[in-house]
């Protein structure tokens, strides 16, 4: 698995989140964007062994809700994507082909452009952003993670990595 994030000013102007996963199937887009809507409880007894970090299907509606949310996906050896569009937490619309490989995007612009008191409390994210890359590929090391800035390398991060090179994780 890959994750590649792009962060401009932060994360304030745009953040980009991309996977080479399994993707969301075209008919259960819409339903990754409601409030509560998880994958990762099957049944009740998935409540007691959680290993992720989260589960309650409350982050993409919540900042779906306060930015310019745009959400694609394809499924392996599908030929096309599909994408929908979210502004201030309304839908506003759904392109049903795109061109978009296996995985996941999700790109967010204008964090807050709709609550402009919020921003104000937003000046520590990268510096907190970074550190929990740095966490998270030290635990997952079957995840490659890849932090820019605006374009720019910042962070390539391989759990694998930092474990064969002695320390080095890039």
């Amino acid at each position: 698995m890959r994750i590649g994030i792009d962060m401009e000013q932060g994360g304030v102007k745009r953040l980009h989140v991309k996977d080479n996963g399994c993707g969301i199937r075209k008919d259960e887009l819409a339903l990754a964007l409601s409030r509560y809507a998880t994958s990762k409880i099957g049944t009740p007894d998935d409540l007691a062994c959680l290993a992720s970090l989260g589960f309650g299907g409350e982050a993409l509606p919540s900042i779906a809700s306060v930015s310019r949310l745009t959400l694609t996906s394809g499924e392996p050896d599908m030929p096309s994507g599909w994408r929908i569009e979210f502004n201030g937490g309304e839908q506003f619309k759904q392109v049903p082909l795109v061109a978009h490989s296996a995985g996941t995007s999700v790109d967010m612009v204008d964090l807050f452009f709709n609550v402009p008191a919020r921003r104000k409390f937003l000046h520590t994210e990268l510096s907190h952003a970074e550190i929990l890359l740095c966490r998270i590929a030290l635990s997952r090391f079957d995840v490659a993670l890849e932090l820019t800035r605006s374009g720019r390398m910042v962070h390539r991060l391989r759990g694998d990595a930092f474990l064969s090179a002695g320390g080095a994780a890039y």
